[in-house]
């Protein structure tokens, strides 16, 4: 069996690619107290969904259209 990761660092680990380490951190907190009110280490697997959601936007700002939904796709994968 794998090791779990919790849901906040699999997006970490996912933007941070994408983003910068320090851009993603903030983009995780800003968008999962935003979304959800809660800090990202809080975000259970079945919240993810709603962070993502609330990171689309931004994320299409940054990367375009295809690779953000790309990278929302992987995420979805990754977190089940």
């Amino acid at each position: 069996m794998g090791e779990f990761r919790a849901p906040a660092q699999i997006i970490f680990d996912q933007l941070s690619v994408h983003l910068g380490p320090h851009t993603a951190r903030t983009a995780l907190r800003t968008f999962c107290e935003r979304a959800l009110g809660v800090a990202p280490e809080s975000v259970t697997r079945e919240q993810a969904p709603r962070v993502l959601e609330a990171l689309r936007p931004m994320l299409k700002t940054l990367l375009g259209a295809a690779q953000s939904e790309a990278l929302l796709d992987q995420l979805r994968r990754e977190l089940g």
